[in-house]
């Protein structure tokens, strides 16, 4: 077998979560715009419970009013730390590719290393939703089978491996379809798309 020569390096793209950073806009305006539309109306109904409610309520207005803010802060808030964690684990994949095996690194905190002999791949998937097909970037899947438990005999598939936010999704995938075909001994096993 040739020396591992490398073929191809990437990383995730941020492109990946821009829907989730519009949804996330979206419901913070609609949250905010909701609870600016009921805090008034909400405030005149309470205060018609009593007399006693309705002075409370009229020297505690602006408290109320900072408590309405800070809880649209803090619930729209909880949407955007989670996008920005996804944001974090998805800068913390790298994909490397060499001629005899994909290897992929992951972990924010601690760190996983997945590698695929290219030998063993046995065909690769290629996903693309619409926006992600605006912004250039794929979901790429490797299907791959090992060995059984005793080193031969029955060989176990299933997708080993998904890389995603592709930039350039489809030479990525004809990369990897070659290098596997050189792999396994030009035997024919998929077709280009």
């Amino acid at each position: 077998m040739p020396a591992e020569q490398s073929l191809w390096e990437g990383k995730p793209s941020l492109k990946v979560l821009t829907a989730d950073l519009i949804l996330a806009l979206l419901f913070a305006l609609a949250l905010a715009l909701g609870v600016s539309l009921v805090f008034s109306p909400a405030l005149a109904a309470v205060a018609r419970i009593s007399g006693a409610t309705a002075r409370a309520i009229e020297q505690n207005t602006p408290g109320l009013r900072f408590a309405a803010v800070v809880f649209v802060v803090f619930v729209a808030g909880q949407r955007f730390v989670r996008l920005l964690w996804r944001g974090l684990v998805l800068r913390a994949h790298s994909y490397r590719l060499t001629n005899q095996r994909l290897v992929v690194e992951s972990g924010v905190f601690s760190r996983t290393i997945d590698e695929i002999d290219l030998r063993t791949v046995d065909d690769i998937s290629f996903h693309q939703r619409p926006l992600e097909r605006v912004l250039g970037v794929a979901r790429i899947g490797i299907v791959s089978s090992e060995p059984g438990p005793d080193g031969g005999g029955i060989r176990r598939a299933g997708v080993r491996a998904e890389l995603v936010g592709v930039a350039d999704p489809r030479s990525v995938r004809e990369t990897i379809r070659n290098a596997a075909y050189e792999a396994s001994g030009k035997q024919v096993f998929m077709r280009p798309t």
